[in-house]
């Protein structure tokens, strides 16, 4: 399947962004749980704007999205990092040289725990619906009911959907770790998250991640929380308690 296409049913695994933004992956349906209504979720870094004026796409803009692909508004945000923004003229600095300079580019006193944020779903067309679950390669969906707060899974599998790799299985390689993530113009750290063995590439920023009880994904696994960097063969997730805690939604 093209997950970069125009899809009529959303679900988790698809490209979806912010106007504001290249393309990412829709996480999935969830439900905001300060309203009861059905929701759009990626990375605050996918759905970057404005709550209530931002629109977006699916697919993303880099994928072809424009204004008659809008699904939504940013509704809500758990920015990155949490405190302290630079100024113009740092910002123009860490971008070139920031690789360098990672202690003085580190943005926040506070390390962050979550990059995710959510959408209102009000497509522009209203044939588009909104499920729940998340697409496999084959073009099917699944939907995995039950969810786990993230704690607790070193060494077990996982697997992903994501707009540019699809569906790939890894193996948690520390589940309450401490990085830092370079966000284009400053470092950010963040603590508690999970570190994953296994594939990811960009545009993938915003998959649903689960972990697995048997060989394939089925219904029976667990969500644990969203992918939000990574390298080819390395990937970050925010957990899932932390996306209820401070986002206040849940996967459904």
């Amino acid at each position: 399947m093209d997950r970069t296409a125009r899809f009529k049913t959303l679900a988790g695994g698809i490209s979806i962004g912010s106007e504001l933004i290249t393309a990412g992956t829709l996480s999935g349906c969830f439900i905001d749980e300060t309203d009861g209504t059905r929701v759009l979720v990626s990375n605050w870094h996918v759905f970057e704007g404005t709550p209530g004026e931002t629109r977006v796409l699916q697919p993303g803009k880099y994928d072809g999205g424009g204004g008659k692909d809008t699904v939504g508004k940013v509704k809500r945000l758990v920015p990155v990092p949490p405190r302290e923004k630079f100024p113009w003229w740092k910002k123009l600095i860490c971008l070139l040289l920031g690789w360098l300079l990672e202690e003085w580019c580190t943005a926040g006193a506070e390390p962050a725990k979550a990059d995710c944020a959510c959408a209102t779903f009000e497509p522009v067309d209203e044939s588009r619906e909104l499920v729940e679950g998340v697409y496999l390669d084959d073009g099917s969906i699944i939907h995995p009911k039950q969810d786990h707060p993230g704690d607790g899974i070193e060494g077990r599998t996982v697997w992903k959907s994501g707009r540019t790799t699809g569906i790939t299985k890894g193996t948690v390689v520390a589940d309450s770790a401490k990085v830092k993530v370079f966000y284009g113009d400053k470092w950010v750290i963040f603590e508690d998250v999970i570190v994953v063995q296994g594939e990811a590439k960009g545009g993938d920023s915003g998959s649903p991640v689960f972990l697995a009880k048997k060989p394939e994904p089925s219904e029976e696994d667990e969500f644990i929380g969203l992918l939000f960097a990574g390298s080819y063969n390395q990937f970050i997730v925010c957990k899932n308690k932390y996306i209820r805690q401070l986002l206040k939604v849940r996967w459904t």
